[in-house]
């Protein structure tokens, strides 16, 4: 487990107990001592208490009274230097009594709502609250038999006026907002960028607001208070699979990845273009660099005409591209070195292996239900290497790779 050296004061309020374990459990992986606190009397020495509060299925004034005592207590024993309410990410309970309860008793001059989730498809839009792409009340959670959801824009379940605003419009919205006159605003957020930006400018204000927010933006916090030694990965996807594409495009979405496309004309021009030097930047950036070769599905159907306009055979046009892309790894890995190497594609994954030198594949286990990973032999790269038959796996196979490369780290 990766440990900090740092102190933290970190106190969050969860209307149930799931919610706060959710709340809490990326700020302890990141090596951040959490508790959730149970017994809101029982004083916590963890560097994150995350209390309880039981108050989603109560009425509403009953939870924001609930809510008010606790943020008083809280207060009272060590103000925190964070302070955030944690919500459902599709707004069941009663967020709006209970931020307003927060609020005034903090006299908070600012509060940034942002509910979004989007690792687990729930983002905002202008406003509204989608669940997979869907408006939130269209979906079943509008008819949870326990806490229906009655509106899909955020805003019309708070109390007094809110706006809504992109994460980059925080910086002057936060500098004119005082306790006299202070300011609710929702934020549209669809990717984890977008809360990283939210909690980053959030920490860069002059007042430090509250902040409400699902299990999403507290995984933001924990990324910013307790960054993880970030591994990078360099992927080498030459198949043009429509699988292998959606993988490229759901791990695009990673806060940390670099899409990065090649032409596969340039395997064939007398002076190609030169990708290297962006590959090497983005690893060095500490990113990861998902090359692949195909922009979009009408690609893979134009290979005829690429063997036309090179005088190739499809063999022979499958092997420069793969040489090609062997030459670019076998380059940057002289000049930087990622933590591990994706190879998506039977024929790349040996162009690789032989532009390396590699003499053998040692393997150590599994990845993702369909990605072999281990070692080459024989060559100077000893770092991990995973392969993927092209057409394996589903659309999240890249990115649990990515995961996985990435908890490495933390063991």
């Amino acid at each position: 487990m990766n440990t900090q050296n740092a102190e933290h004061n970190i106190v969050m309020l969860a209307d149930d107990f799931t919610g706060a374990n959710d709340a809490g459990v990326s700020l302890a992986q990141a090596g951040i001592g959490v508790e959730v606190v149970l017994d809101e009397t029982t004083f916590s020495h963890a560097q994150a208490r995350v209390f309880n509060t039981d108050s989603r299925a109560l009425p509403a004034q009953v939870a924001a009274e609930r809510v008010a005592v606790l943020t008083e207590r809280v207060l009272r024993q060590n103000a925190p230097d964070w302070l955030v309410k944690k919500i459902d990410s599709t707004l069941r309970g009663n967020p709006g009594a209970e931020v307003a309860a927060m609020q005034q008793v903090l006299g908070a001059a600012a509060v940034i709502i942002a509910p979004a989730f989007p690792a687990a498809g729930r983002v905002t839009r202008s406003g509204k609250c989608y669940v997979n792409g869907v408006l939130l009340t269209e979906t079943e959670f509008a008819s949870d038999p326990k806490t229906p959801v009655t509106h899909a824009d955020v805003g019309a379940l708070f109390t007094g006026p809110s706006i809504n605003a992109q994460p980059g419009d925080l910086p002057q919205i936060l500098a004119r907002a005082t306790v006299d006159a202070p300011v609710m605003v929702v934020v549209d957020a669809q990717t984890d960028a977008d809360l990283d930006a939210i909690v980053r400018h959030a920490s860069q204000a002059a007042r430090r607001p509250l902040l409400v927010g699902s299990a999403g933006i507290c995984d933001a916090l924990s990324r910013l208070l307790a960054p993880v030694n970030q591994q990078t990965v360099l992927a080498m996807v030459g198949s043009m699979s429509e699988i292998a594409q959606k993988q490229i495009a759901v791990a695009a979405a990673h806060p940390r990845c670099f899409p990065l496309f090649i032409d596969i004309n340039n395997a064939f021009a007398s002076e190609p273009e030169d990708y290297r030097a962006e590959i090497i930047a983005a690893l060095k950036a500490g990113k990861h660099c998902l090359v692949h070769t195909c922009p979009d599905d009408l690609a893979r159907h134009q290979i005829a005409a690429l063997c036309e306009r090179w005088a190739v055979s499809r063999a022979e046009c499958g092997e420069r591209i793969c040489e090609y892309l062997g030459q670019i790894t076998r380059d940057v890995l002289a000049e930087v070195q990622p933590d591990a190497l994706y190879l998506s594609g039977g024929d790349v994954a040996i162009a690789v292996a032989r532009a390396l030198g590699a003499k053998g594949f040692r393997i150590q286990g599994r990845v993702a239900g369909c990605v072999p990973w281990g070692y080459f032999s024989g060559c100077e790269w000893q770092r991990p290497v995973m392969t993927k038959a092209g057409g394996f796996g589903d659309e999240t196979t890249l990115l649990k790779v990515l995961n996985f490369i990435e908890e490495r780290s933390s063991d």
